[in-house]
């Protein structure tokens, strides 16, 4: 499967080389195409953590309420998720897609010669100056990490960086969750070492137009909340004005009532 997913990636990479004879620049391009294609899964992922950091302060009541009955809290979380329309899973689902294709471009750049017409293709970023093999692995040994410095570890950096800023974005402000946000970057920096350098850039791309599309969907959900609140203001001012006319009917009757008792009192200290 992993083979397949990686001919998939190389066909579209050798599709786009024909027109743009740049190694780098066809590995951008191909990270937005597939930005593109899962932009429906990747959007219901962002909606979903905005939400969720919009309900954080009810799931922080509910846990404090029933901290000593672990069985209670987790129904009553369950009600209020389903009566929220909110799935914890939602976000984790363009995670599991973007994985294989991970490991399909990962396949595809450690073996360019199965998948790819390496006699057409040049590997290099410049190419004129045969600088930076995208196809190197930037591999760091810790005991000679400044004896060889190289030009190419500032590409894991970069990604581990990007990481970051869009895990900031994107995870919800809840403390509990501080150490996941450092762990990642850390993570995806020390792995980058590991990776073809190509694979580091589909990675950093990636960050870089998700960072993109959470500012374009916060905008643009910013721009509907706003819409929204006023239309349930007007809904809610509709709803209180029958009230206030029954309550209005309610006294008005009252008073009626009162004034029909009164003469009956009268009447009856004549009769005596």
């Amino acid at each position: 499967m992993i083979d397949a997913i990686a001919e998939v990636f190389g066909s579209l990479i050798s599709f786009i080389y024909t027109y743009i004879p740049n190694f780098g620049i066809a590995i951008i391009v191909m990270t937005l195409i597939v930005k593109l294609v899962t932009f429906p899964l990747n959007n219901k992922q962002i909606k979903s953590a905005k939400k969720m950091q919009v309900l954080q302060p009810e799931i922080k009541k509910i846990q404090q309420k029933y901290k000593d009955d672990k069985e209670k809290q987790n129904k009553v979380m369950q009600e209020f998720m389903k009566e929220n329309d909110m799935n914890p899973l939602a976000g984790c689902l363009p995670l599991l897609v973007q994985f294989p294709v991970l490991i399909g471009i990962f396949r595809l750049l450690r073996e360019p010669d199965l998948f790819l017409n390496m006699d057409v293709i040049n590997p290099y970023l410049f190419q004129g100056a045969e600088l930076i093999n995208l196809l190197v692995i930037p591999t760091m040994g810790f005991d000679t990490f400044l004896a060889d410095i190289s030009i190419y570890y500032i590409f894991p950096l970069i990604a581990g960086a990007t990481t970051f800023l869009y895990s900031q974005m994107s995870m919800p402000a809840d403390s509990s969750q501080k150490m996941l946000l450092y762990m990642m970057p850390i993570m995806i920096t020390v792995f980058s070492f590991s990776f073809p350098v190509g694979l580091v850039i589909y990675w950093t791309m990636n960050n870089i137009f998700s960072i993109g599309q959470h500012k374009l969907i916060t905008r643009m959900d910013k721009v509907s909340s706003d819409d929204k609140t006023e239309v349930k203001e007007v809904k809610s001012k509709e709803k209180e004005t029958p009230a206030a006319e029954d309550t209005g009917k309610e006294e008005a009757g009252g008073k009626g009532a009162s004034k029909e008792k009164k003469p009956k009192g009268k009447k009856g200290k004549g009769k005596k």
